[in-house]
């Protein structure tokens, strides 16, 4: 008891239950993000691939390519409220240049051209959007880190489902709300590292008419899981000498009843980030 009692009192202190200075501190760091990466160039490549029940393939995947930039603007008074947005130009799908009347082009990556960063939760007039409590200590890729979870406060949602005018096969739709998850930050620079994403209970999908209206087609799906996991790693530039914590991975699991693919498993990644920069000189004219 003796030993024991002294092994405790040498541990240090434990963390505070409030998060929100991590949350101060690791939303700087996104500030500070934002405002560099609109400078940078990212290829995304995302890789689709339906699942069998055990969760292994099943079928032919879908590979899509696309370049990305980050745009992002901070309200006319300066606050950093607004949300990012990452624009996307499609360059590549299955190894190929797409094509308009592609039977299978039923990805978001081919039909929409912005998404919401999703960093942006963390800027200070997003935060109030959700619960914060913190969930201790831990280590990712060698790096302590601080954990504190998150619950959207805005209840499930699904909005604009809608056919694809170019191919009625295809049903895209939105899943608003309900989130819950983690965020974990390096506990020396305050950087995210990792942010996990679970949706918190199931979401209706209310088909449209003329799709309920086939024969054998339901009236709805149900997504009964939809969990998703981004990494954020150093990625250092030359040329200037420069080390930027950005975006490198993330893997989504989806599972749907009632859905033509009821089980889909979706990798992205991150790669070839190349920085732009420019310079000027003034030139003097000679004086009459």
């Amino acid at each position: 008891m003796a030993a024991s009692v002294a092994l405790r009192a040498q541990q240090p202190p434990a963390d505070p239950i409030e998060p929100e200075a991590t949350l101060t501190r690791a939303a700087e760091r996104v500030v500070e993000f934002f405002t560099r990466a609109q400078s940078l160039v990212v290829t995304e490549t995302v890789y689709h691939q339906p699942l069998s029940f055990g969760l292994s393939g099943d079928g032919p995947g879908r590979s899509i390519e696309s370049e990305l930039r980050l745009s992002w603007a901070p309200d006319a008074d300066g606050d950093a409220a607004s949300e990012a947005q990452t624009l996307r130009l499609l360059t590549k799908v299955n190894g190929r240049k797409p094509r308009s009347n592609d039977p299978r082009n039923c990805t978001p990556q081919e039909h929409f051209d912005t998404e919401t960063q999703v960093l942006s939760m963390l800027l200070p007039g997003k935060r109030a959007d959700y619960t914060w409590r913190h969930a201790g200590r831990g280590k990712i890729d060698g790096r302590a880190a601080i954990l504190v979870d998150f619950q959207e406060r805005r209840r499930i949602e699904v909005t604009d489902v809608r056919l694809l005018e170019s191919n009625e096969d295809c049903v895209i739709f939105n899943v608003e709300g309900g989130t819950r998850g983690r965020v974990w930050v390096d506990a020396e620079s305050y950087d995210v590292l990792r942010m996990d994403h679970h949706l918190g209970g199931q979401a209706e999908v209310q088909l449209p008419r003329k799709l309920r209206n086939r024969a054998g087609a339901n009236s709805s799906w149900t997504i009964e899981r939809l969990d998703t996991t981004y990494r954020f790693k150093r990625v250092r530039f030359a040329d200037p000498e420069e080390t930027l914590v950005l975006p490198v991975s993330s893997t989504s699991l989806r599972i749907t009843r009632g859905a033509g693919t009821p089980r889909l498993r979706v990798n992205t990644e991150y790669k070839h980030y190349r920085r732009f920069m420019t310079g000027g000189r003034v030139i003097q004219t000679p004086q009459d």
